[in-house]
């Protein structure tokens, strides 16, 4: 009997072809199971690797033992004529079509269950216009009315972070300021899409195809290039890529000194304008003057860490960004990112106080301006300022309006003017520029829930819940993410779907844990564990305005659980601190949320706050911020 034969006597095909469908259907089971389990990855791969080395284990066993009426005995010591190998095949072959049977069957359900339950799709973002907002317009446009342009339509690219191909490991923030300069310099030519540093930036250190890079970033072009530093000597390459094709339009070697780095940017985003003469000028606006390298790599690194939005990284950049200036004292570029550093930092952090952190953003901001007087950096931050200090809404508007025509592509200036328009209850302009900023960084999470807070507005939910789900997928720690979701899961009464955003909301290491927090407040709401809630709510009034939480965020909880009369005091409290981050509009809404409450009464009565509450009436804007397991769109 030859060897083969021997293999199908002893069923070790047979064995292999049912160990291989038993094993199949356990992984897609396992699959299943692990999923809704929110079991880690290396669990399944553990599995895999177990039935792998199970099947050689299984074909082992067949080839050496064999199955008879007295028990398991080894191979050899069978008689062939009394082996019933025959009859265990008949039982393997029933086994395998029991099993094909029940892998048939759950092909069937997982295909059902797709079609039936489809993952939520990215949703589109919506394309600025070019119309121009006002404070007191009456428009009768509801909603986004543009649709977004594919990126082969229109002429963009994003700069990828330049490698570091130096020595020093320190070297890493000269060359990822190297690639935000130019992307900067790229910001400032007419009629070209520029996708900004935190979403180009995502592709740091990863090897991906150019032309999915494109896609994520929808841009039709992409720069990248390397830096080595060495001593007095400086090589900057850089290469134009077109990302449908992969084809390098362009490529060049600089050799210069580090004095001549400004320069350098200039000169090449002169050549990548050049090379896209036909899509748009070639003029670039040369705004960079040298200054002294170590305040200039001072603030690559300040600036790096601001972008981070992270309480421990914000106050490392502000250290960072004071020294660069003291080196360089009239540098604006420096002086604008530290002051959106502290206009930012109530958001995350409240080691400082809001209106004390906003003070410092005024001030700095002025100074970048002295120097700078086109800086569009520094003009969005002292809008911040004026709109959430000052309640001098039409001066921040006049400010985002000009940033906005001095760099269309800049984010913060987007970005900041939807957030104004939003607070002002202009909601379809917010709309087109919050998705103009989300559109120019695809990848921030702060932008798409900037934009989400819009869709609240609008009672746009579904929208919410995506875009909140995008931002956690980019970054599981984003807190506004987990805020966003709770909000819109209170508002629907899904105490289900509130208590898993809580769940997981304390399982990570969230940027602001006093979130915490305020979700589980929530959850105890949600549940009508309503003496349990109050002394928490309670406890958190008691600490409103201390360095552990503001005042503004209590009188938020306050106010959408129902307490009017101490969201009153609060916001009056905040007030007088000059805690601005009570604009925010979606519990905050205006008076006639609660006309019997006369602390509530009392805070909508004081200059500036009157002022907003008409300027939203005029702007058509709801006044009523939704209740507990309402559901219902303003």
């Amino acid at each position: 009997m030859s060897f083969f034969d021997e293999l199908k006597r002893r069923n070790v095909f047979r064995v292999g072809f049912a160990y291989a469908v038993v094993g199949w259907l356990v992984i897609q089971v396992a699959d299943l199971a692990l999923e809704n389990f929110g079991a880690p990855g290396w669990v399944m791969k553990t599995l895999i690797f177990f039935v792998l080395m199970g099947f050689v284990l299984s074909l082992f066993i067949a080839w050496a033992y064999e199955l008879t009426p007295d028990g398991i005995r080894r191979a050899e010591d069978v008689d062939p004529n009394q082996s019933v190998t025959h009859a265990t095949g008949r039982k393997l072959d029933r086994l395998v079509i029991v099993v094909l049977l029940m892998a048939v069957s759950l092909l069937v359900f997982e295909r059902f269950r797709t079609q039936s339950q489809p993952a939520a799709p990215v949703p589109e973002i919506q394309t600025a216009a070019e119309a121009e907002p006002a404070l007191q317009q009456d428009t009768a446009d509801t909603g986004p009315d543009d649709e977004a342009q594919p990126a082969s339509e229109e002429p963009s690219v994003a700069v990828l972070p330049f490698v570091n191909m130096s020595s020093d490991p320190e070297q890493e923030y000269f060359s990822d300021g190297i690639s935000e300069e130019i992307l900067n310099v790229l910001t400032r030519i007419p009629n070209l899409k520029v996708a900004a540093r935190t979403s180009s930036f995502q592709f740091k250190g990863k090897n991906l195809d150019i032309a999915d890079i494109g896609r994520q970033l929808q841009v039709n072009h992409l720069l990248e290039g390397s830096v080595r530093k060495a001593g007095n000597t400086l090589r900057i390459t850089a290469q134009l890529i077109e990302t449908d094709s992969g084809f390098h339009l362009w490529s060049e070697t600089f050799d210069r000194t580090p004095e001549d780095v400004f320069a350098i940017q200039d000169e090449i985003a002169a050549a990548i304008a050049k090379q896209l003469r036909t899509l748009f000028t070639d003029e670039i606006d040369n705004s960079s003057t040298a200054i002294d390298m170590q305040a200039y790599e001072l603030y690559l690194k300040g600036r790096g860490l601001v972008a981070r939005r992270r309480e421990a990284a914000l106050f490392e950049g502000i250290d960072v960004l004071k020294s660069s200036i003291e080196i360089e004292p009239g540098y604006a570029p420096a002086m604008a990112t530290l002051a959106k550093a502290y206009a930012v930092l109530p958001w995350f952090s409240n080691r400082i106080p809001a209106g004390e952190a906003r003070e410092q953003a005024r001030e700095w901001a002025g100074k970048a301006l002295e120097s700078d007087s086109e800086n569009v950096e520094a003009l969005a931050v002292l809008a911040i300022v004026y709109s959430e200090i000052d309640l001098d809404f039409s001066g921040a508007l006049e400010l985002l309006e000009k940033a906005v025509r001095l760099n269309p592509g800049s984010v913060e200036a987007n970005n900041f003017l939807g957030d104004l328009l939003s607070r002002t209850g202009d909601l379809p302009n917010a709309l087109k520029y919050e998705s103009r900023a989300a559109e120019l960084d695809p990848l921030a999470p702060v932008h798409l829930t900037d934009l989400a807070n819009v869709y609240v507005l609008l009672g746009e939910y579904d929208m919410v819940i995506q875009l909140a789900n995008r931002a956690l997928s980019l970054d599981p720690a984003f807190s506004h993410g987990y805020q966003h979701l709770a909000d819109i899961y209170f508002i629907l009464d899904d105490v289900e779907q509130l208590s898993r955003v809580v769940q997981k909301a304390e399982s990570t290491q969230v940027d602001y844990q006093d979130l915490i927090g305020g979700l589980q407040l929530a959850l105890e709401f949600a549940r009508g564990n309503l003496t349990q809630a109050e002394a928490s709510l309670n406890e958190r009034v008691a600490l409103a305005g201390t360095n552990q939480i503001s005042a503004s965020f209590v009188a938020f909880e306050a106010a959408q659980f129902g307490y009017f009369d101490k969201a009153g005091e609060l916001l009056l409290k905040a007030y007088r601190e000059k805690d601005g981050t009570w604009i925010f509009p979606i519990w905050i809404r205006g008076p006639e949320q609660a006309p019997d409450s006369a602390s509530w009464q009392e805070f909508w009565r004081q200059p500036g706050v009157k002022e907003l509450a008409d300027l939203r009436r005029r702007n058509g804007f709801n006044m009523n911020a939704p209740t507990f397991g309402s559901g219902a769109k303003p």
